[in-house]
């Protein structure tokens, strides 16, 4: 698992559920999602435009659906 370096990717919860799992982790070093910043961009603007956290989708093609009738 790749993660950065997100408070909830670096709770000691989180990481104790992986390592139980035996799930390998890794993180990216600081200030690297910039090197990804299309796709960081990309959910910012479904996240806030789309309000994806206050909708209940059954599916992520229920979601495409959706967004593609806005």
């Amino acid at each position: 698992m790749n993660s950065d370096q997100g408070s909830h990717f670096t709770s000691p919860h989180y990481l104790y559920l992986l390592k139980e799992k035996s799930v390998k982790t890794s993180m990216d070093g600081k200030n690297q999602a910039l090197d990804n910043i299309i796709i960081e961009r990309l959910w910012r603007s479904v996240k806030y435009e789309e309000k994806v956290y206050l909708k209940d989708y059954e599916s992520p093609r229920e979601a495409h659906r959706h967004w593609q009738l806005s």
